[in-house]
């Protein structure tokens, strides 16, 4: 019986160590993943960042700078937003009073944008604008969850739509739970067995 107990602990140990682990990994960065579909011409697609953010990145990387609009990302390295600093736009886009920097995002496969944003800035107050000579759309995702370290936005061309896909999974904390449940369950079986010998 001691044996099992010794073996369960260290079981337990090495979950517990796999799962600090997993949430160390995953709790720095978030991707926002954008997909357009339908789409029947060019466009441009930026990420509008607002300045809340990119304090928030500022103050995540210990630096000393202080916000001057589009000049803070072209002038200075900020680890925690990695960009291009040609994609950076010069012009500044507002709405409701804040002021939004805006970034180009260039394609990774057919129709799909991806941008990385920290995990721990608890608001969805970035925005994409998508920008040709026919359409210039402000895409809202403040009520976007996130799920398995992606924001996934379906964005619909033609009609103008956006929405988030529907998606159910089992976080990895619940499957890490059910799996020291069903140990704990066939270590007390295989006691009461034992003891009833």
């Amino acid at each position: 019986m001691k044996r099992m107990i010794t073996i369960f602990s260290v079981f337990v140990m090495i979950i517990g160590v796999i799962l600090f682990n997993y949430s160390y990994a995953y709790e720095k960065t978030y991707t926002l993943e954008f997909k357009a579909s339908d789409v029947s011409e060019d466009f441009d697609l930026y990420l509008l960042l607002p300045k809340d953010y990119i304090l928030f990145a500022i103050e995540e990387d210990g630096l000393n700078i202080e916000y001057t609009g589009v000049e803070t990302l072209k002038s200075n390295d900020i680890p925690s937003i990695r960009v291009d600093k040609e994609s950076i736009s010069d012009e500044l886009y507002e709405e409701g009073g804040v002021k939004y920097i805006q970034i180009l995002l260039q394609e990774n496969e057919k129709g799909k944008y991806e941008f990385d944003i920290l995990s721990n800035y608890n608001k969805m107050n970035m925005k994409y604008r998508v920008k040709n000579m026919n359409k210039d759309d402000i895409v809202h995702i403040d009520n976007f969850k996130i799920s398995n370290g992606v924001c996934k936005v379906e964005y619909n061309y033609e009609k103008n739509t956006v929405k988030q896909p529907d998606t159910e999974f089992i976080p990895f904390v619940t499957k890490v739970l059910m799996i020291i449940l069903v140990v704990i369950i066939v270590v007390g079986i295989i006691a009461y067995i034992k003891q009833r010998r």
